[in-house]
């Protein structure tokens, strides 16, 4: 009766192909205006959203005396050669949205290179981001060689909160100019025998009580305005303020082709 999970790398697909039902959540209002831009007709409702960003472990670069990079630009330096994990954007969602980063900054014409550039730098590609932040990466949640993975602007909170022994200080941090915005949606599927019930569900995925659970539980930030992210959110991550993006119909006409040629360039 209900999806949600759809982000932006698949926003276009889906209402082209009018799976979901018009509904305007009762919670819309709320809902970072800039998110809800992105879908006019309300097919789907934002719930969340996140930035998938390069991380880096920051006792390693100083225990190395090498400051970490600040831009994509720094990833293909021979500073930086062998260090970088990022994921197969075939098999994983952050390692489509890497790629899109950097389609996004380097265009059409450019992005090609820059890849190349990358793996003659011995960039190393894993299937999921489970093999690259817990078996490749060498911050304080993994036991792996490389202090550079492709990751969440959220997971160095959440290497605070799940800290074992405790710590008040996080581990890892994040390369802002390398992030990738994703925003995930809820929608009533169309065709559903229970519209009615539906589209209370939407109406709950937007509302406070939901949104109020999801930092912390999803690891992601809200997407209504009026809901304060958690602590641990406040010290410990930021809200990226230019994060790169790719617009939804482009994705969509391009992905295959992009992720064909990615695929071609770095895996031949």
């Amino acid at each position: 009766d209900v999806m949600f999970g759809v982000d932006n790398t698949l926003l276009s697909r889906v209402l082209d192909a009018a799976v979901f039902a018009p509904y305007a959540s009762t919670g819309l209002s709320a809902i970072d205006p800039d998110l809800a831009a992105l879908v006019p007709g309300n097919e789907l409702t934002p719930v969340d959203f996140g930035d998938v960003c390069i991380n880096y472990d920051i006792a390693w670069f100083a225990d190395q005396g090498i400051d970490p990079p600040t831009t994509l630009d720094d990833l293909v330096d021979p500073a930086y050669r062998d260090l970088l994990t990022v994921e197969n954007p075939a098999s994983s969602s952050p390692g489509l949205a890497f790629v899109l980063a950097t389609i996004a900054q380097y265009g059409e014409d450019g992005w090609q290179q820059y890849w190349q550039r990358l793996a003659d730098n011995g960039v190393e590609v894993v299937d999921s981001w489970d093999s690259a932040y817990y078996e490749r990466f060498s911050g304080s949640s993994g036991a792996g060689p490389r202090p550079l993975v492709v990751s969440y602007a959220s997971s160095p909170p959440a290497e605070v909160i799940f800290a074992d022994p405790p710590r008040t200080d996080a581990p890892t941090a994040v390369m802002d100019a390398s992030c990738f915005r994703q925003v995930e949606f809820a929608g009533v599927l169309r065709g559903t025998d229970h519209p009615d019930e539906a589209r209370q569900l939407v109406d709950f995925l937007a509302s406070t009580t939901f949104q109020q659970e999801v930092a912390l539980n999803l690891f992601v930030w809200p997407a209504r305005t009026d809901v304060a992210p958690p602590a641990e959110f406040t010290e410990f991550a930021t809200v990226v303020d230019d994060p790169l993006t790719v617009s939804p119909a482009d994705i969509a006409a391009n992905r295959e082709r992009w992720v064909d040629e990615w695929t071609q360039l770095v895996l031949r």
